[in-house]
């Protein structure tokens, strides 16, 4: 169960698909797959100044913002809170912590009012029990998407790197 006090949105199993339908992800698959999995979503919103996660907690849930914006910080070693990316509509953040079982690695917090959609390890896992080939088309754009930021992070890495 989710460890914040996010206010959940009551929509319609249509309104979830439609809001799926329109992210990143959402995208990718064909419409039944993305009904199915909405299916298993639910919606949030939260006001400006409100964590999505925070760094070093063990919770697992995929967030998709759907409306406003979120800053991504990291935390360094002496305390320092560092703004590393910001997202919006559309985009995935959390993907990590459904593959593994490490505490989080960043920090999110809205920058504006923003609703997201949200997917926990648990139905996560029931999705993969009950049609492991839609859970399949899920996992295609997850991995798309982490590979992307990984590439993105490398790049970032090798131009700051000295020899």
């Amino acid at each position: 169960m989710l460890e914040f006090e996010w206010r959940k949105l009551n929509l319609s199993g249509k309104e979830l698909t439609e809001r799926f339908c329109a992210t990143q992800i959402g995208k990718e698959l064909d419409e039944p797959a993305a009904e199915f999995i909405a299916g298993y979503m639910d919606a949030f919103s939260l006001q400006p100044g409100e964590f999505i996660c925070h760094q070093g907690d063990d919770s697992s849930y995929l967030c998709i913002i759907s409306r406003g914006r979120a800053n991504i910080i990291k935390t360094d070693d002496e305390g320092n809170e560092k703004i590393v990316g910001s997202i919006g509509p559309g985009y995935p953040l959390g993907e990590i912590s459904l593959f593994d079982a490490e505490p989080r690695s960043a920090s999110a917090v809205a920058t504006t009012p923003l609703e997201m959609l949200v997917l926990e390890q648990i139905s996560f896992e029931l999705l993969y029990e009950n049609n492991t080939r839609v859970w399949g088309k899920l996992v295609k754009p997850l991995i798309k998407s982490l590979t992307k930021r990984f590439r993105q992070t490398s790049n970032l890495l090798a131009h700051y790197l000295e020899y």
